[in-house]
């Protein structure tokens, strides 16, 4: 496979300026020019249309035809005289018969033609046309309220995960997600490929396994959508195939009990396809557009997304303005109604092998933020090794920023999707995980890089927190602290 063109890009995120090219510019530790995360979306298993009878480019079907489905090649039989058929077409999925019934359906190209199956064979299953319209060879093909045999990755899928891996990649969005099987086998494939990967020898962290974002595009992954939250980093609300796989009325339903699911467990959630749509065309999104995106960031969406927007659309710049600032506009109303500023239980974030813990960390964090709300701070102030302190602060949907101060860019590029986390290189050497390290030190440093940058500035009041190593002569392992203060004038 040929992967010029994404390493390409890749290398044009990684080296593009950002907040951090003010930073390194007056520092003296080596600094990356910015902590961008970038996301890689795998194809996934799928079904798709082989080539048309007389190899021909176009077959129109007839409303009432009769089209025989097969896994058979039909490209050496004669081409149809008329829409009225008949009509062989072949698909890529060897147990058709044993998964469609009659009076299923079959959907082509995202849905423009239904088949409605009137007969199964061994092979093969005799459909009638509901609607006319033409098909050419590789669109998609949808089977609605089928449970299909098909593989979690497929070897594209793994060609693209291990290339993920070797160039650093913070997300995988794993396609078409069915099961909590399907999650568990992309992610032991992930730690396959990073633990192939040899160690730095240049000083820097090891490599971190992609976060698996699990992709839900089909009924099945709906119906069995807690068992794959519980074992997925996050979420992706996919609309496009789901929105063929279920009945179109039932999506906005599906993705509003998402949101709240992940929300609950702490989990980024991200919405996406079609949100802005028109904007391929228009310089300007529709009413209807803009109520969508502000609706998804109301009711606790973590993220939104382009895609054919800026992918292939004639206005990508613009739609990138008009994304951000209805989420801007969403984001002030939430931060002005008590209501949408729930705090979560995130029980699903405590580890099971690391209760008392996480639990202390929880209630750490949850306090911080009811501190920051109750006291007007201007910023939460989060020094963390390996993210989690974040995350959990996050969960709790603080409505100030938190900058997360890191010294692991891979661990700062992965708070990317967790609401209003700004992650930040720690401009220190020390190490927070030392017995040692002074964290008031640590702290220090980070109040003043964020007055720097312009998060806050004298009389202003901040939180922190942070974890530290117990000494020698301790009577604790370590612990979690939470410390208020007024920022002075330096």
């Amino acid at each position: 496979a040929d992967y010029s063109y994404p390493e390409a890009n890749m290398a044009l995120v990684r080296g593009a300026g950002g907040m951090h090219s003010e930073l390194a510019a007056g520092s003296k530790m080596a600094m990356p020019s910015n902590l961008r995360a970038v996301l890689v979306d795998t194809k996934g298993p799928e079904i798709r249309t082989g080539p048309l009878q007389g190899n021909v480019d176009v077959q129109h079907f007839a409303v009432g035809s009769v089209v025989e489905v097969t896994t058979q090649d039909v490209s050496k039989d004669d081409a149809p005289d008329s829409p009225e058929g008949p009509h062989r077409l072949q698909i890529d999925y060897q147990s058709i018969a044993k998964t469609l019934h009659e009076g299923s359906q079959v959907l082509l190209d995202d849905g423009l033609i239904a088949l409605e199956v009137t007969h199964v064979e061994n092979n093969s299953v005799t459909c009638v046309a509901l609607n006319a319209g033409p098909i050419k060879k590789n669109k998609g093909v949808n089977l609605p309220d089928a449970e299909l045999d098909l593989p979690a990755l497929t070897d594209k899928d793994k060609r693209d995960l291990k290339w993920s891996c070797n160039v650093g990649a913070d997300f995988v969005a794993a396609s078409f997600i069915r099961t909590a099987a399907n999650v568990r086998s992309v992610k032991a494939y992930l730690d396959r490929c990073i633990a192939e990967m040899p160690e730095p020898t240049d000083g820097s962290p090891s490599p971190l396994r992609p976060l698996v974002i699990s992709k839900i595009e089909s009924k099945e992954g709906v119906d069995n959508f807690d068992e794959v939250l519980l074992e997925s980093d996050g979420i992706m609300v996919a609309r496009g195939d789901l929105g063929v796989e279920i009945p179109f009325r039932k999506v906005f339903a599906a993705q509003k009990m998402m949101i709240e699911k992940c929300n609950k467990a702490g989990k980024p959630v991200i919405v996406a396809t079609q949100m802005l749509d028109s904007m391929q065309r228009n310089p300007r999104p529709t009413r209807a557009e803009v109520t969508d995106v502000g609706t998804a960031v109301l009711d606790g969406a973590d993220a939104v997304m382009l895609s054919g927007e800026t992918a292939a659309g004639a206005y990508p710049i613009e739609s990138l303005q008009a994304m951000r600032m209805i989420v801007k506009e969403a984001d002030q109303i939430i931060d002005g109604s008590p209501s949408l500023n729930r705090i979560n239980v995130n029980e699903s974030l405590i580890d099971i092998s690391n209760v008392q813990e996480d639990q202390c960390l929880h209630a750490v964090a949850k306090s911080s933020v009811k501190s920051a709300r109750d006291l007007g701070a201007k910023l939460i102030i989060v020094i963390t090794s390996s993210g989690k302190v974040a995350r959990f602060v996050a969960s709790h949907r603080p409505t100030v920023p938190v900058l997360a101060f890191c010294t692991d860019p891979q661990v700062g590029r992965r708070l990317q999707l967790s609401r209003g986390v700004v992650p930040i290189m720690l401009q220190s050497d020390l190490d927070p995980l030392s017995q040692g390290t002074r964290m008031a030190t640590l702290r220090a440093e980070a109040m003043r890089t964020a007055v720097e940058l312009g998060f806050a500035r004298a009389g202003d009041r901040v939180i922190t927190v942070d974890r530290t190593v117990g000494k020698p002569n301790d009577m604790h392992h370590h612990s979690f602290n939470m410390k208020m203060s007024t920022l002075k004038a330096v």
